[in-house]
């Protein structure tokens, strides 16, 4: 009786050390103030058209080896395209210096942060958990109006792979 009762506390105990961890904490590489990350922020009038308008909104999205685009809103939404994964609407603020975006999907809470990669510079590193464990990638700006105001034209986004599995 003893053996079980000192297991079951054993396992609580586990568990509340575990939720009072939240792994936001790890997933912020270098803390800025939050205009640092207002240049990825769109006004929240494109919210409601953010798919079909993703190539004249600002977004910030990775290389080919992890596909991922992210669409920021004044309102404190988000949109996003992640190849194999799918895509979806959730919620941003900046938190402990980093902004911090998490969406509700089938089987789990998706949970990303992004930040700074140094301490000086504008690198950013988009980092969150999958099954594999932390990830941290590049991430960077495609603001196709800065863009124009420089004389060019903006490369087109890359083909999105839509993903039918609904995770």
């Amino acid at each position: 009786m003893k053996k079980h009762l000192v297991t079951a506390l054993f396992a609580v105990v586990s568990v509340f050390l575990l939720q009072g961890c939240s792994p936001a904490g790890s997933l912020i590489a270098h803390q800025r103030d939050a205009d640092f990350y207002n240049q990825f922020v769109n006004s929240s009038a494109d919210w409601p058209q953010a798919e079909s308008k993703i190539d004249e909104l600002k977004v910030m999205q990775t290389g080919s080896e992890y596909p991922m685009r992210y669409v920021f809103f004044d309102n404190g939404k988000f949109y996003y395209q992640v190849d194999r994964l799918g895509t979806g609407e959730g919620v941003w603020s900046i938190q402990k210096g980093a902004l911090i975006a998490t969406a509700q999907r089938t089987i789990f809470e998706m949970e990303l942060a992004i930040s700074a990669a140094d301490d000086k510079g504008n690198d950013t590193l988009v980092r969150f958990y999958d099954r594999h464990g932390l990830n941290s990638i590049q991430i960077k700006l495609r603001d196709p109006q800065a863009i124009k105001a420089q004389g060019k034209m903006p490369t087109e986004l890359r083909k999105f792979t839509r993903s039918e599995k609904n995770i």
